[in-house]
């Protein structure tokens, strides 16, 4: 009681006064149970966002892509026609050429939701190029994809397009492939795929691994050049040989996949062509030495020998002086006939 009464009687006499009047010092809260609590939540949250990487790289591995899709068919349609490799966790349709719809003045600009809308009310380009499209079908287990990509080449139901599966990343070997350029703009892999099998007389079947043209997103018009991979490479000599040939009343050109090659300048391109050495190697590894002469094809030149002038290989060389002292002899003739201009003058000047 002592110690209250003497506390009271100081704050009364500091508000008298009229000085300031301290604050009391706030306790220091002891740490509470909750704050473990948060710390695991937190725990948590990192460890999700850090699965979420491989989350996304294994729906990579999950998910295999299905070319030459007719343009009628629906979302539910894919999913159905591949859950029998397996369960399907979702399906998308992409590569479409759409006229674009209206949408309400607070989404202007949204090209995703006029692309979204557009498929959804089916309002498709009606002269457009490429009359298919292409998807994605993403599993639960990764042993589906492996049994889905064997039904690649196979004809879609109720129709007559061959369609082309293959993993999220597209098989890329350059072994078994061919470049073909010069395509025209209406390229359609369906015909660009009969003219191979015509040009290389291929009687078995599913020998074309898969052909691909690359488009514009947009416009989805070929950009001039494709790929046609084959199930083993020793049918690529016979797909080089249809160099030259007319699809579509162009001329195509059709080089070995590789690293890109530089001919000489000025050269023409059926020369650059025939000096690229894989090409050299694959196409005229059978020909004679007579073909060689008529193509232009030259011999390696061996290591350790020399070069011989034009002049002393025929023996013309009969003066013996080198070029350096045809050089100097005639800077000497040139600097006589400027001296005697100086001392005797030029023109009028001539004494």
């Amino acid at each position: 009681t002592t110690t209250t009464t003497t506390t009271t009687t100081t704050t009364a006499s500091i508000e008298n006064n009229g000085t300031p009047k301290k604050k009391p010092r706030k306790e220091r809260k002891t740490p509470k149970p909750e704050s473990t609590e948060t710390d695991t939540n937190e725990n948590n949250t990192t460890e999700t966002e850090e699965t979420t990487t491989p989350v996304e790289k294994s729906d990579e591995e999950r998910t295999i892509f299905v070319g030459n899709l007719a343009m009628d068919v629906t979302r539910k349609q894919l999913e159905s026609l591949f859950k029998q490799f397996g369960k399907v966790k979702s399906t998308r349709l992409r590569s479409i050429a759409t006229t674009g719809v209206k949408v309400a003045p607070e989404h202007a600009g949204n090209q995703k939701l006029v692309k979204k809308i557009s498929v959804n009310t089916k309002q498709f380009l009606p002269n457009a190029p490429k009359n298919t499209m292409q998807g994605y079908v993403v599993y639960e287990n990764i042993e589906s994809v492996q049994t889905a990509i064997q039904y690649n080449n196979q004809p879609l139901p109720n129709s007559n397009l061959i369609l082309r599966i293959d993993t999220a990343k597209p098989t890329m070997d350059s072994t078994r492939s061919v470049f073909v350029g010069n395509l025209p703009y209406k390229a359609k892999e369906s015909t660009l795929r009969e003219h191979f099998i015509k040009g290389c007389d291929i009687t078995e079947e599913n020998v074309i691994e898969g052909v691909r043209i690359v488009r514009d997103k947009e416009t989805s018009e070929c950009k001039g050049f494709g790929y046609v991979l084959f199930v083993d490479k020793s049918y690529v000599p016979d797909a080089l040989k249809m160099h030259g040939s007319t699809y579509m009343k162009k001329e195509l050109r059709v080089l070995v996949c590789g690293k890109r090659f530089k001919g000489r300048k000025g050269a023409p391109k059926e020369e650059r062509i025939i000096n690229n050495g894989a090409h050299k190697r694959i196409v005229n590894a059978g020909l004679s030495s007579t073909k060689k002469l008529v193509l232009g094809v030259k011999d390696k030149k061996k290591r350790g020998i020399k070069k011989i002038g034009v002049n002393k290989a025929a023996g013309n060389n009969t003066s013996g002086i080198s070029k350096r002292s045809k050089s100097d002899k005639k800077l000497k003739l040139r600097v006589k006939k400027i001296e005697k201009r100086l001392t005797k003058g030029m023109g009028k000047t001539k004494k």
